[in-house]
């Protein structure tokens, strides 16, 4: 397949995993969700931020994202990747910045990814909604805080039409999965085992069940996101039709104190 532009994965992503508040900067993205998740809580840096004034220097934006972040409580963490102003990770360094949580963006077709066959038998459920225990399984392995922050994730989740599996009964999954289905693309999203369920090929099996799934939904073609480090995530990815596209990291102001 050909290889999407980077700033086109951003945007999907960003409709995939909606902010619970986003404002526009120019051609930025300026996203909070009350401090959950990275991705719902950063500017999506497309471009180079000039429509606000009178194309005012990369400092200036940045200075406004800051004001804005602060009114928030938030510290100001930038998602920065090849659609970004060359100018603003010198900026950022400048001011002290740190990078980090290198991510891989991969992609692939859907029909490719739908005909693998899965390492082993699993009944796989997929709906429109989550099951009754698919967010007790996903938090249970990726959620980060406590019933506030969970609520906040069912509201991101629900911002956007998705398509959910689970491995198991319905009330108490041992793996789950989302599909965010934006237009002809579906994005890949909260894949978690349980640690007692592990090295059974769940996640490979539900992988390849939400892209069956997703051709009904005119699917086409398929993206996600991993960290760089994770070796053993995207080597089933790639095992499954997965090929890198872009990338991106997080910068996040000195600050925040993390």
């Amino acid at each position: 397949m050909d290889t999407p532009a980077s700033a086109l994965l951003d945007r999907l992503a960003d409709r995939a995993w909606p902010a619970l508040e986003s404002e526009p900067l120019g051609s930025w993205t300026l996203r909070a969700a009350g401090g959950v998740t990275k991705r719902a809580n950063s500017v999506l840096a497309i471009g180079e931020a000039t429509a606000i004034g009178d194309a005012p220097a990369i400092g200036e934006a940045v200075d406004a994202a800051e004001r804005w972040y602060a009114a928030r409580g938030l510290p100001t963490v930038f998602q920065v990747s090849p659609s970004a102003s060359a100018a603003l990770a010198p900026e950022l360094r400048r001011r002290g910045y740190r990078s980090g949580s290198a991510t891989r963006i991969l992609v692939a077709e859907r029909a490719a990814v739908a005909a693998t066959a899965p390492d082993a038998a699993a009944a796989i459920t997929v709906a429109t909604a989550p099951s009754s225990g698919w967010l007790d399984t996903w938090w249970a392995v990726d959620g980060r805080g406590g019933d506030p922050e969970r609520r906040t994730v069912e509201r991101i989740l629900a911002g956007g039409p998705a398509l959910y599996a689970w491995a198991g009964t319905a009330e108490a999954p041992d793996a789950v999965a989302r599909l965010a289905l934006v237009g002809e693309w579906g994005g890949l999203y909260a894949v978690a085992t349980l640690p007692s369920a592990r090295r059974r090929g769940l996640a490979r099996a539900l992988t390849a069940e939400l892209a069956r799934e997703a051709g009904e939904h005119g699917v086409g073609r398929l993206w996600l996101q991993v960290l760089a480090d994770n070796s053993g995530a995207i080597a089933l990815y790639e095992s499954l039709g997965f090929v890198p596209a872009s990338g991106y990291t997080y910068w996040e102001s000195p600050q925040s104190g993390r």
